[in-house]
């Protein structure tokens, strides 16, 4: 009998899927309890917020199972008939039926189509699958119906229609989904919403007859302690007993992002040089120079470099500006001195005005921008990131409140741990 294969690193850390190996289940919040009892309510819809890279879409697979969870991307979605379009590819539903007397022709959407025992005859052509079955049909072509199609499929089914991002939609189209998302609920089509906290409320209001059909589950950053258990679960599984001291670092670096944590584990594993099991169990802890290593090789796949390079040279790159000496031995004007402050020690998140300017004191050596100047970079940066990325959210300056955002963890990690602002 052939011997098991070893599990490797690959297979314990997964950053971009579902980590098998590496589930947490989050201190007391029981998030996956609340999602659970939520979705058995019929009719009603469940609104699922968090921020960025927090481990919404995992949640989700957690509870429903991958065979169940139905994946649609709300970004660059026009109309309504657009999301249950993607829901019958998910399903392999024909894209057409052409119906003529004494045999039906089937047009699939992709390879690997499901088909029915009548079938008698297939061939490939292209990205589509052509069948010919039996039957006696009268003449005329059937399209997809849409939503009418979606809920005899999977009405009052074990499957979860996950609609991910439903602030990417125009508002516009959010209103016109929003009616179908409630038509598709009280017809025991499962629907889950995801966003960002600050859109949790966007079918609620794209739809204000959905209130009280609407079931709220937010997902908040993780705790410290929470990602330290997923290195835990993940060296263990390695033969490894990790140093603790390592993986609380190693999670304070993640801030808050469950797939940040995995991707520093993994890459841990290869400065470590750990990438499969070990035969029997050693302690294995990472120096300085590991850390370091490990940061520098996981910042090559968060990569903001031209969103860094657009902050950084500020709304006008040929205006004249004055000039700062930096810590690091560099000069550089406000905002290049601002971003090297966000990008300091303790991480974090979040920004008030008095931190911000205590940051510049730490990072310029002698004088530092004045207060009006970097409340000025600040909101240019903001509306910078807001044109560079419109459809995501990575740096947001409130006046009001004098607060600087960061809602991604990956783009601070990229700032702190890329060259970027060492060039030029």
């Amino acid at each position: 009998m052939a011997r098991p294969r070893k599990l490797t690193a690959h297979d314990i850390f997964t950053p971009s899927s579902f980590p098998e190996h590496t589930y947490v289940a989050r201190g007391d919040d029981d998030l996956e309890a609340k999602l659970r009892f939520a979705l058995a309510t019929k009719g009603q819809i469940v609104s699922l917020s968090g921020p960025s890279k927090s481990g919404k879409t995992v949640l989700v697979e957690k509870v429903v199972g991958k065979e169940h969870l139905v994946p649609v991307v709300g970004a660059g979605v026009k109309e309504p008939d657009q999301i249950w379009g993607r829901v019958l590819d998910w399903l392999d539903a024909p894209v057409e039926r052409t119906r003529s007397k004494g045999q039906q022709l089937r047009t699939f959407a992709r390879a690997g189509a499901r088909m029915g025992g009548d079938l008698v005859l297939a061939r490939a052509e292209g990205d589509l699958n052509v069948g010919l079955l039996k039957g006696t049909i009268e003449g005329e072509l059937e399209k997809r119906r849409g939503l009418e199609e979606v809920i005899e499929e999977i009405g009052g089914t074990e499957h979860v229609v996950l609609v991910d991002d439903f602030h990417y939609m125009p508002r516009d189209v959010q209103v016109e989904v929003a009616k179908h998302l409630k038509e598709a609920a009280r017809r025991e089509v499962r629907i889950v919403t995801a966003a960002v906290p600050h859109r949790a409320d966007d079918v609620v209001r794209a739809n204000p007859e959905l209130r009280g059909r609407v079931a709220a589950v937010n997902v908040a950053y993780w705790s410290t302690i929470d990602l330290v258990r997923i290195a835990t679960a993940g060296f263990s599984k390695l033969n490894v007993d990790f140093d603790d001291a390592s993986a609380e670092r190693l999670a304070k670096e993640a801030a808050g992002s469950p797939q940040l944590m995995q991707a520093l584990c993994l890459y841990a594993c290869f400065t470590m040089q750990t990438t499969e099991q070990l035969a029997k169990r050693e302690a294995r802890q990472l120096t300085e120079r590991d850390h370091v290593q490990t940061c520098r090789l996981t910042s090559t796949v968060t990569d903001f470099r031209s969103l860094v390079d657009v902050l950084d040279a500020g709304p006008n790159p040929r205006a004249e500006r004055k000039t700062y000496e930096l810590a690091d031995g560099t000069r550089g004007d406000v905002y290049r001195a601002v971003l090297k402050a966000i990008a300091g020690d303790p991480t974090a998140l979040a920004f008030r005005y008095d931190d911000l300017m205590q940051r510049l004191a730490s990072v310029c050596v002698g004088e530092t921008p004045q207060g009006s100047s970097v409340v000025g970079a600040c909101a240019h940066m903001s509306k910078l990131a807001g044109d560079q990325l419109p459809t995501h959210s990575v740096l947001e300056w409130d006046e009001a409140k004098q607060v600087l955002d960061l809602p991604d963890p990956y783009f601070l990690f990229y700032l702190r741990w890329s060259d970027r602002l060492s060039m030029g």
